[in-house]
């Protein structure tokens, strides 16, 4: 009898470990990318080289995106973006909050998937919009749990002040327009902490 409590009382401690158990963001295997469409037709894909983020044991979540790692495969572009667009010097990078149901993800097996919902918020270019995220969550059978949305999350250069940047850059390209709503795609992978 003894030992079945203590069997069953170490087993509760290790699955509140788990549960406890921060998640860190995979930089190397993570990737975030935007499009943008310049002349109402043309579509050209980009993305961000660097970006990092966590799950605290609480199920608060941060995405944070390093706006000086654009990469748009055109090295003056880049640059361009990065002092015209995004202002690097004074907003050096961008943050995705969010809470996710972690008892949830807990309770999956590996190879389960699961579509979730994310209500968070986006800070960008010193503003703060109330931004939703719709995401497919899975397991792995090592415990990894990747995020990749499933439809792309639209951000709107007029929420976060970028309107007058893309005037300047649509200029001095000499492009006819470029699209100011931008599709934003990521697939995430999240590594326990404890592992």
């Amino acid at each position: 009898m003894i030992r079945s409590i203590l069997l069953l009382t170490l087993t509760l401690g290790l699955t509140a470990q788990q549960a406890a158990a921060d998640w860190r963001l995979d930089s190397e295997a993570s990737t975030l990318g935007f499009s943008s469409v310049k002349n109402g037709s043309i579509v050209e894909p980009h993305l961000f080289k660097s970006v990092s983020g966590g799950v605290a044991a609480s199920g608060e979540a941060h995405l944070d995106i390093d706006l000086a790692s654009v990469d748009t495969m055109i090295p003056i572009r880049d640059q361009r973006m990065r002092d015209i667009l995004f202002k690097v010097a004074e907003f050096p990078s961008a943050r995705f909050e969010t809470t996710v149901p972690l008892a949830e993800i807990d309770a999956m097996d590996g190879g389960e998937s699961r579509d979730i919902s994310l209500k968070g918020n986006l800070s960008l270019h010193g503003q703060q919009v109330d931004t939703m995220a719709s995401v497919r969550v899975s397991k792995t059978g090592s415990g990894d749990v990747i995020v990749t949305t499933t439809r792309p999350i639209v951000v709107s250069a007029a929420s976060f002040g970028l309107v007058s940047g893309l005037s300047q850059l649509q200029e001095i390209a000499g492009l006819e327009s470029i699209t100011p709503m931008v599709p934003v795609s990521f697939t995430l992978v999240f590594k326990n902490e404890d592992e």
